[in-house]
C-alpha cells in the first residue's frame, strides 16, 4: 500500500510516523490487511469509508509499534529470549527454563521483558501462537484443531478463546474472511 502525501501529512499531524517500508506479517496487521483486501474486492456503497478506516487502523498500529521499539534498546540477552520464544512458541516453556537457558533469574527476565515489549512473556507467546495460526488458517488447508495443536494450544477451546481475544473474531470467521470469495 502506498499513501498519498495528503494522507501522510494528516497522519503526521497526529504523531503517526510512517517513514519506511513495513512488512505486515503479524496477526492483527495481517487481519486488517485481509479486511482491506476483501473490501477492495467487494466495493460496496460504504467501501470508501471502510477502506479509509482500515488504512487509519493499520497506520496507527504500525506507528505505535515503531514508537515502542524506538524508546529503548533491550539488552542482548533479552533479544535471545525473544528469539527463543519465536522459535519455540509451540512448546510449553516456563520462565525458570528460559532463565536457565540464558543464565538470568526468571523474575528479572519477566520484569525486563515487560518493560521492553509491553507485555508478559506468556502474552507474547500467545500472540506469536495466534500469528502462526493466522498464517496457517489463511494459507493452508489444515483443520483448525490441527492448527491449534501445531501452534501449541492444549485444546480447541483454549485456541478459540485466545484467538478471539487477540483478533476480535473466531478462527473460523478469520479463515472464511481470508479466503478468496
Amino acid at each position: 500500500m502506498e499513501l498519498e502525501p495528503d494522507w501522510m501529512n494528516l497522519l503526521a499531524e497526529h504523531s503517526v510516523i510512517l517513514d519506511d517500508v513495513c512488512n505486515i506479517s503479524d496477526g492483527l496487521l495481517m487481519w486488517l490487511g485481509t479486511r482491506l483486501y476483501n473490501e477492495f474486492r467487494s466495493m460496496g456503497p460504504a467501501s470508501q469509508r471502510v477502506i479509509e478506516g482500515l488504512m487509519l487502523e493499520i497506520a496507527v498500529e504500525i506507528s505505535r509499534r515503531r514508537m515502542i521499539a524506538s524508546e529503548r534498546k533491550p539488552p542482548a540477552w533479552l533479544q535471545r529470549v525473544r528469539e527463543l520464544l519465536d522459535e519455540e512458541f509451540a512448546k510449553p516453556l516456563t520462565l525458570p527454563e528460559i532463565g536457565r537457558t540464558i543464565n538470568i533469574h526468571p523474575v528479572h527476565v519477566a520484569r525486563t521483558f515487560r518493560q521492553h515489549y509491553g507485555c508478559s512473556v506468556g502474552e507474547y507467546v500467545r500472540k506469536v501462537r495466534v500469528e502462526f495460526a493466522c498464517r496457517e488458517a489463511a494459507h493452508s488447508y489444515m483443520s483448525l484443531s490441527d492448527i491449534a495443536y501445531a501452534a501449541g494450544f492444549s485444546d480447541q477451546s483454549q485456541f478459540t478463546r485466545a484467538f478471539k481475544r487477540i483478533m476480535g473474531i473466531t478462527p473460523g470467521a478469520f479463515r472464511a474472511a481470508s479466503r478468496p470469495r
